[in-house]
């Protein structure tokens, strides 16, 4: 669970800048919710009960990334606020704090991240995550939960979450912006395939 006096959770709600407070809010599932759909959820656990979907950004944290991902929780007729959304792995609550500022349309919203280490190398695979989102998200694909990438689009997708796999990797083992490359050439890792990742990124600009 991530902690209020952490400085980078800090940092990351100050990107937010939301003119509210974060809270822990408890998980609560309900039996029809469905994982990862906390707005169709919510909708119909407003049909159901009435209350209100409140929007705002869940706040979590791993060992290379702290992050905010767009969330919607159901806020009761009288104020009490739940997440009645399953999480895989299970927890008991979230950090969450509301924003108002982000207008809800439909459309997929990309999580705020930023690096929660001092390896350059993660910024990278923020990079990384954020191609990946513009190329899932493009035009009409940015209302629908899953689609189908074909032909160059599936192609650059591929290669970009199989770079951001062996990264992730090669941090953990040790590897640095200036350490020798991951795919042994000999070669340091920005003259070899941070040159790679620059030309899959721009790539997935062009879509």
């Amino acid at each position: 669970m991530p902690d209020l006096n952490d400085i980078k959770v800090k940092r990351i709600l100050k990107k937010i800048n939301s003119k509210y407070e974060p809270i822990y809010i408890p998980v609560v599932s309900e039996s029809y919710a469905l994982l990862n759909e906390c707005f169709p959820n919510v909708e119909k656990k407003v049909k159901l009960d009435g209350g209100s979907i409140v929007f705002g950004w869940q706040i979590w944290k791993t060992p290379l990334i702290c992050e905010a991902e767009f969330h919607g929780i159901w806020k009761s007729h009288d104020g009490n606020l739940l997440d009645i959304t399953p999480k895989n792995p299970h927890v008991e609550s979230i950090l969450f704090i509301q924003d108002d500022n982000v207008l809800y349309n439909g459309a997929q919203i990309d999580n705020i991240r930023i690096n929660n280490t001092d390896n350059p190398l993660v910024n990278d695979i923020i990079d990384i995550h954020k191609a990946l989102f513009r190329i899932r998200n493009k035009g009409d694909r940015a209302f629908v939960y899953k689609s189908t990438l074909k032909g160059e689009e599936a192609r650059v997708y591929r290669n970009l979450e199989s770079f951001g796999s062996i990264l992730q990797n090669y941090i953990y083992q040790g590897g640095q912006i200036n350490a020798h490359c991951f795919c042994g050439s000999g070669y340091l890792y920005t003259d070899c395939h941070r040159r790679e990742l620059d030309s899959l990124i721009l790539r997935s600009k062009s879509f």
